[in-house]
């Protein structure tokens, strides 16, 4: 009932509520990391749950070399699984590259000028108290020294 002066007589009166925060665990990701907004908003749906230290390391990367992230924008990504995108750097640190399916990887200092190589492992050697995998290209260029890249996730 109202007692007339505009108010109501049951209106329970207490603290105000804070607004209330994302109710998706996926929006908060990516408003936390907006370079994964390149996988959509479905896929890390579908793959949070299941690898979220995964898609974490993703993140790093995507933000270290964006355009890495345009790259898969450009392809279609629902068929990408969180463990099959790799990615590598030189061991100099001048290049850097990302594999999205295997075989292939994608190559480039800034992103400018992208090349497609083959690498295959080359063998695993230590650093720091943790062993990484070591991989140079399968035809190195003619003339050219080849590199060797270094898996960073």
């Amino acid at each position: 009932m109202s007692s007339g002066n505009g108010t109501d007589a049951g209106a329970v009166k207490g603290p105000p509520r804070p607004p209330p925060g994302p109710a998706d665990p996926v929006e908060r990701l990516l408003r936390e990391r907006p370079e994964l907004s390149v996988f959509g908003a479905d896929w890390l749906r579908t793959w949070a749950p299941r690898a979220r230290e995964r898609i974490a390391g993703m993140a790093r990367v995507l933000r270290r070399y964006p355009w890495m992230a345009e790259l898969i924008g450009q392809g279609p990504v629902g068929l990408i699984g969180p463990c099959s995108v790799e990615a590598y750097v030189s061991r100099d640190g001048s290049e850097a590259c990302i594999s999205l399916f295997g075989g292939w990887a994608y190559c480039s200092a800034d992103g400018s000028n992208v090349k497609r190589l083959e690498l295959e492992f080359k063998g695993l050697e230590p650093h720091g108290g943790r062993v990484r995998e070591v991989y140079r290209p399968k035809r190195p260029p003619a003339f050219a020294k080849a590199k060797e890249y270094i898996r960073i996730l």
